[in-house]
């Protein structure tokens, strides 16, 4: 992947002018295939065809209740694993289209730039983050891998801020189309919340969509790559200097820093599940 950077050169004192010139060089990244984001694609939208297959007709209502959608009444009585494969269930077409696109767009991005490993983190820990809001906030029956998307659009939106010195211009502008993506997907959420009969029968998970989001930006400000631009000296001495692209941060960071974020994250889903057992008024199993 190629990118172009802004580099600053002070010139010398005996040169005409004395100011700080800018020049745009273009230099490789260090990126990785999306191998991640075209294996994750495939699952979510096998899992979405797999009842046509199966049955030879499309009843996406008793296939997600019975395999896995976010139901808070289950998830309270014992079945945790909902709060994992609800982020891989669609309710429709236009549902499952929407994020696939999404995370084809988004994900490839972060993962080409992230790496496998850090890519995968953000997206599950950002799921299950997403998954953990709607099970505290919100009380009715939720599926899709929103929350997770949206952990790598923040993700993208930290790693565009960090590195926005190399990027230039560039990283401002992409910066500002994103805030006014999110913008607008939190709009659109509200909308669904707000209107008689939400979007086509259906109501945004708000809270999935915030608790990823959220997730993606806290992790990502930790563990994003951090370019500097490193010169080795050229064979020719009379050659400029050969310039190429590092990332300086950590990988022992990374672990370090998911392993505490998911520690966190079960402890506060313990905690909340306490509390919610001692209060909930709703049926028992």
């Amino acid at each position: 992947m190629q990118e172009q950077f802004e580099e600053r050169q002070s010139q010398r004192p005996s040169q005409a002018s004395e100011s700080t010139q800018q020049r745009t060089v273009s230099l490789a990244l260090p990126t990785s295939k999306p191998t991640v984001t075209m294996i994750l694609l495939a699952i979510i939208v096998i899992l979405f065809a797999a009842p046509l297959l199966a049955t030879g007709r499309y009843s996406p209502d008793n296939a997600l209740l019975q395999w896995g959608a976010l139901i808070f009444d289950n998830v309270l009585h014992g079945e945790y694993y909902r709060l994992f494969t609800s982020i891989f269930l669609h309710l429709d077409i236009l549902h499952i289209g929407f994020n696939a696109y999404a995370l084809y767009y988004f994900g490839r991005a972060v993962e080409q730039t992230f790496g496998h490993v850090r890519f995968a983190l953000i997206y599950f820990l950002g799921g299950l983050t997403g998954s953990v809001a709607s099970f505290a906030l919100s009380r009715g029956a939720s599926v899709g891998a929103s929350g997770a998307i949206f952990a790598i659009f923040g993700a993208e939106m930290v790693f565009l801020y960090k590195n926005r010195s190399l990027f230039g211009k560039r990283a401002n502008s992409q910066l500002q189309s994103l805030v006014v993506v999110a913008l607008l997907n939190l709009g659109i959420g509200i909308y669904s919340q707000l209107a008689p009969n939400g979007i086509n029968g259906a109501v945004i998970d708000n809270w999935g969509h915030i608790g990823g989001f959220a997730a993606g930006i806290l992790l990502a400000w930790f563990i994003a790559p951090t370019y500097e631009i490193k010169a080795e000296p050229s064979v020719d001495p009379l050659a400029p200097a050969n310039l190429h692209v590092v990332d300086i941060s950590s990988p022992s960071k990374t672990w370090v820093v998911c392993g505490l974020y998911a520690v966190g994250l079960l402890s506060t889903f313990v905690v909340l599940l306490n509390v919610l057992q001692s209060s909930w008024s709703g049926p028992t199993y």
